[in-house]
């Protein structure tokens, strides 16, 4: 697909899976197969600085502003919502789907998420690294985040502000949680 503007073959493609979707026909499948060979994942996301830089989006300005007036007439078409939310959220539906199609791996890994995709280069998706916590670190974090909550809103707390305290210092205690 050209990344100036979108290919014909693309457009009618999108164009018969979108109305086969909104029509609750049962060829979306077969239309997505078709678009899939003819645009990537990355065309299908807004091309913000941060995710051209990234490798998310190949997709250029141009391209991508047609992509979304394509959806739009695809809505109005079929008498639908067509604000730019759910314009938007089309376009999201489009990269997930053919995500799903070219990168089934990283689909399932991310569920469509771009924020948890670091980088793409050359179709090789660099995922972030999370910090996985036990749930006893969970637990910990949790009961140590409203200890300080608590501390913060001492004034609107007021004459409840030292039980409460002391309730969860007690916690504190009682389940060996450093301070």
């Amino acid at each position: 697909m050209s990344n100036i503007t979108m290919n014909t073959q693309a457009i009618n493609a999108i164009k018969k899976a979108w109305s086969g979707k909104l029509g609750a026909e049962d060829t979306f499948a077969e239309h997505m197969d078709t678009v899939k060979k003819h645009m990537r994942w990355t065309e299908a996301v807004s091309p913000t600085k941060n995710n051209l830089a990234s490798g998310k989006s190949t997709a250029s300005k141009e391209g991508y502003e047609e992509l979304k007036a394509l959806f739009e007439g695809i809505l109005k078409g079929k008498k639908r919502d067509h604000s730019s939310t759910a314009v938007g959220s089309e376009v999201k539906d489009l990269k997930n789907q053919l995500m799903l199609r070219q990168a089934p791996e990283i689909y399932a890994e991310t569920k469509g998420n771009l924020g948890k995709i670091e980088a793409v280069e050359n179709d090789t998706v660099t995922l972030k690294t999370t910090d996985t916590k036990t749930t006893i670190e969970m637990r910990d974090q949790l009961i140590t985040n409203v200890k300080n909550w608590v501390e913060k809103n001492s004034v609107e707390l007021g004459k409840d502000y030292t039980p409460t305290r002391k309730a969860i210092l007690t916690v504190f205690d009682t389940l060996s949680i450093k301070r």
